[in-house]
C-alpha cells in the first residue's frame, strides 16, 4: 500500500511501525504523540462515528496534556466549568458554588467540551500534512477479529495480517486486543444512563427552564437517592448537554446495546417522573432521534496490560464509571505515557520493556482514578452522599502524566545503562 507513512517506513528503516487498534480520542492522542516521535502510525476502526455522541469533561489533568501537545479546546468551542450547582430532585438547590477562585488550584483549566469536536481536531491534528512526523493512516471501516501481540500481527477478516513494532489496543470497553491478554467479564452495576443535548436557547425561551441556564459555564446536578442527573453546557455555551443515571432495570438497558440502543421522550419521563417539574420540561425538549441509553458497565481488574508487542490504553485496560468525568482524561494521560516511553530512538528490541515500563508508571494511577469513580456513583443514603467526591479532587487533577512519565523513563534508562 502506497501511503506516506509506508514510503517513509522504506526511507527510514529504524524507525517504529505502530499500530493503533480504536480511533478515539485516547488513541488519536497517542497517534499525534507518537507521530510527533517520528514513528509511522497506522490507526485502525471499525466504527467512523467515534467521534459521535454528547460532551464530555477535559478535566486540568486532561487538559494540561492537551495545552502541552498545541491543542486549546476555547478553540472548538469549549467552556469552562466555572459555577457547580446541586439540586434536590424536586428542584431545591442546596448548593451552589463559583468555582473561579478554586480552579486556580490547577495549572491548567477545567474545560466542558463536545466529544464531536474534540474528536474532530484530534483526527485532523494527526492526519495533517503540516506539523512535525508524517501523517497517521486512519483507516475506518477496518474491523480488526484477532490480535497475536508476540508476532505484532492483526488479522482481517478476510485473513490478511497487518504487521507492527507496537500495537497500542485502544479499542475501548468491547477490546477486541484485550482478549489476547485476558477475556475477563464485564459487570454491569445495575445503572443505566440516558444521553441527550438540546440547544441552550430552547431552555432560555421557555420561562419555566430559562432560570436552570442563567447562569453560563455551569454544570447542575439533580440528585434522588437512586438516580441523578447532571446538566452543563457546551459548544460556546451554545447546547445544553444532559445525562441521566438510573436503574437500569427501568429503561432495560442490556450491555450489547453499547451507545447505540434509542430512547423516547416519554421513557425518560417516565423514569423520571416525581423529579423537578423543570427537569421535565426539558426532557421533553429533546428530540427522540438523538436520545439514547447504555448501560453502564464496570470490569474485572486486568493482572496486567501488556503482552509482546502490545499495550492496551483506556477503557480497553481500565474502564471508568463516569461519576468522575474522568474516562477521557484517564486514556489521554496513557497516550501522554506512552508517547514519553517510546521516543523516536527507540529500538524494536527494547519495546517490550519500554511497554512495561508504561504499564508501571500507569497502572496504580488508573485504577486508582477507577476505584475512586466506583465510590462517587454509590447512591445516596436518606438524601445524603456515601462519599464527599471533593476529597479525591487534587489527586485526580493534580496530576502532570508528562512529568510523572518523563521521571519514570529517566529512572529506568540510568538502570539500563
Amino acid at each position: 500500500m502506497d501511503t506516506p507513512a509506508a514510503r517513509v517506513a522504506a526511507a527510514n528503516p529504524l524507525l517504529l511501525n505502530i499500530a493503533i487498534v480504536g480511533g478515539g480520542v485516547g488513541g488519536l492522542t497517542a497517534a499525534i504523540g507518537l507521530r510527533r516521535n517520528g514513528h509511522r502510525v497506522f490507526e485502525k476502526s471499525s466504527d467512523s462515528t467515534r467521534g459521535s455522541g454528547a460532551a464530555i469533561h477535559l478535566c486540568p489533568n486532561a487538559n494540561g496534556i492537551l495545552r502541552q501537545m498545541g491543542i486549546y479546546a476555547e478553540s472548538f468551542g469549549a467552556c469552562s466549568m466555572s459555577r457547580y450547582i446541586e439540586l434536590t430532585k424536586d428542584g431545591h438547590t442546596f448548593k451552589d458554588v463559583d468555582l473561579t477562585e478554586a480552579n486556580k488550584r490547577w495549572p491548567h483549566p477545567w474545560q466542558l467540551v463536545l466529544r464531536a469536536a474534540l474528536y474532530q481536531e484530534l483526527k485532523r491534528i494527526a492526519t495533517s500534512e503540516e506539523g512535525d512526523g508524517v501523517p497517521v493512516d486512519l483507516v475506518f471501516s477496518c474491523q480488526i477479529i484477532d490480535v497475536d501481540p508476540q508476532r505484532g500481527a492483526l488479522t482481517m477478516p478476510d485473513g490478511r495480517e497487518h504487521q507492527a513494532d507496537v500495537i497500542i489496543g485502544a479499542d475501548g470497553i468491547y477490546s477486541t486486543a484485550r482478549r489476547s491478554i485476558k477475556d475477563v467479564k464485564l459487570l454491569p452495576t445495575g445503572k443505566a444512563a440516558f444521553r441527550f443535548v438540546i440547544p441552550r436557547s430552547a431552555a432560555e425561551s421557555d420561562p419555566l427552564t430559562a432560570p436552570l441556564v442563567s447562569q453560563k459555564d455551569a454544570l447542575t446536578m439533580w440528585f434522588g437517592d437512586d438516580r441523578r442527573v447532571v446538566m452543563y453546557v457546551c459548544d460556546d455555551n451554545e447546547q445544553l448537554n444532559l445525562v441521566l443515571i438510573h436503574p437500569d432495570v427501568e429503561s432495560h438497558a442490556v450491555p450489547e446495546d453499547e451507545w447505540t440502543k434509542d430512547a423516547s421522550v416519554e421513557q425518560v419521563l417516565s423514569v423520571y417522573r416525581d423529579f423537578d417539574p423543570r427537569l421535565k420540561a426539558l426532557i421533553r425538549k429533546a428530540s427522540s432521534l438523538s436520545l439514547k441509553v447504555w448501560q453502564l458497565l464496570d470490569m474485572e481488574k486486568l493482572p496486567r496490560w501488556v503482552s509482546g508487542k502490545m499495550a492496551l490504553l483506556g477503557d480497553a485496560a481500565h474502564p471508568c464509571l463516569p461519576y468522575q468525568a474522568q474516562g477521557a482524561a484517564q486514556a489521554i494521560e496513557d497516550a501522554a505515557a506512552l508517547s514519553v516511553v517510546l521516543p523516536g530512538a527507540t529500538a524494536p528490541g527494547e519495546v517490550h520493556d519500554r511497554l512495561r515500563l508504561y504499564e508501571s508508571i500507569r497502572y496504580e494511577r488508573a485504577h486508582t482514578v477507577q476505584e475512586y469513580s466506583r465510590l462517587a456513583g454509590q447512591d445516596w443514603v436518606d438524601g445524603k452522599p456515601v462519599v464527599d467526591m471533593r476529597k479525591f479532587e487534587t489527586y485526580n487533577f493534580g496530576h502532570d502524566e508528562f512529568a510523572n512519565a518523563a521521571e519514570y523513563l529517566a529512572l529506568w534508562e540510568r538502570s539500563h545503562v
